[in-house]
């Protein structure tokens, strides 16, 4: 090992010896001592705690028992559902239906749920239960040796039992590909990939884009970009992101891999059944090696960062989701050297589990640095993918 390699990763340890301390201190400052960090982590079946039921479970006469386990809704219309319950989270309860397949219905228009099923439930004060279910408007009676009754409005999240797993797997690729020969022999390739695993209290959820074009043989673009995050929710509308980690490869940005882990503080800012918006902010380290080293200058550089990310969901009809997310990453002191990236994207679901899927990519190096022939490559990156994606 050179004494200029020794000499860098004693400048890359150092710097990761800041910015650690800096991130602990920053998300403690933010939400308080270490405890209140820990409380919510601090799961427990509070059945043998709260008191019997005060109120029998009132009659669903449209609910009728059957053998396979499966539970009954009854919307304020008077319609009975018969199916599964997945969920109850963001004032929506996930439904499942062997004729009309996945459900996601406002809460406000349930009137009474019937289910079998055993259920996780997490309340706006930190307790845990888990049991049978059954609900009407105003509050939800859990059995499991015995009955508890709760305020519906005090139900934070709410989650089905698949066997010995108390979480959701929710998962989704999309493919997209271009064909086109004659004067000019050019071929696209774009993925989008996207995995969220939830719990009462957790979401940990990864992505992937990517995009590989040629024309006539020679290579136009290769860019792919990771993203994955843990966040633990610590309220209805609060939550810490601890860890997350994103990394980007783009040779035509110069850029041969950078890494930025971070910790952040986020919040729901809207939370309803058709719209929900979050944004969160917090401290990171970015480690970046360039595809060619410059004239003059050093092919890896690390610092440290702070990121700003937000993201917003809106359900345009029960068919068709609009989305955007942005993130900010900033180098510290070297701010002007920021990075972006936004996605605007729209699915459409089709027949089955299969979605069309579009999506407008906006990538943005704001200073992005000259190869060794002293070439700069242009800041912006913008791209249209459409692929069909399948959900499982």
């Amino acid at each position: 090992m050179t004494n200029h390699t020794l000499h860098h990763s004693h400048q890359v340890m150092r710097r990761l010896c800041i910015a650690l301390p800096l991130t602990l201190a920053l998300l403690l400052s933010a939400c308080g001592t270490l405890s209140d960090l820990v409380d919510p982590l601090k799961a427990h079946d509070a059945m043998a705690e709260a008191p019997e039921a005060q109120d029998p479970i009132p009659d669903a006469p449209g609910a009728v028992p059957l053998d396979d386990g499966s539970a009954w809704i009854q919307l304020v219309s008077g319609e009975w559902l018969r199916g599964k319950v997945i969920r109850i989270k963001d004032k929506k309860l996930d439904f499942k239906s062997d004729e009309l397949g996945e459900q996601s219905i406002s809460l406000a228009d349930v009137l009474r749920i019937v289910s079998p099923q055993e259920q996780v439930v997490l309340t706006e004060d930190g307790r845990v239960f888990e049991g049978t279910l059954a609900a009407d408007k105003t509050s939800l009676w859990i059995t499991a040796g015995k009955t508890v009754q709760l305020p519906r409005n005090q139900v934070l999240t709410l989650f089905a039992v698949d066997g010995h797993r108390m979480a959701r797997w929710t998962r989704k690729i999309s493919l997209g590909a271009t064909y086109r020969s004659g004067n000019t022999d050019q071929t696209d390739y774009t993925a989008l990939a996207k995995a969220v695993r939830e719990t009462a209290r957790t979401r940990w959820s990864s992505k992937y884009a990517g995009a590989v074009s040629n024309v006539n043989d020679a290579e136009t673009a290769n860019n792919h970009r990771l993203s994955s995050k843990y966040d633990l929710w610590l309220s209805r509308r609060a939550f810490l992101t601890l860890p997350g980690v994103d990394v980007f490869r783009d040779p035509f940005q110069n850029v041969d891999v950078r890494v930025t882990p971070y910790a952040a503080i986020g919040y729901e800012l809207v939370d309803g059944a058709d719209h929900s918006w979050s944004i969160s902010v917090g401290p990171a380290f970015q480690y970046q090696r360039l595809e060619s080293q410059p004239a003059t200058g050093e092919a890896e550089d690390s610092s440290a960062a702070g990121v700003f990310s937000t993201n917003y969901d809106w359900d345009l009809t029960s068919d068709v989701d609009l989305s955007f997310n942005y993130n900010l990453t900033v180098p510290l002191p070297d701010s002007d050297e920021y990075n972006h990236n936004a996605v605007l994207s729209l699915a459409v679901n089709l027949p089955g589990d299969l979605d069309l899927d579009i999506a407008f990519i906006w990538d943005r190096v704001n200073r992005p640095t000259a190869d060794g022939t002293g070439l700069a490559p242009e800041p912006d990156d913008f791209r249209t993918t459409i692929g069909l994606g399948w959900s499982f």
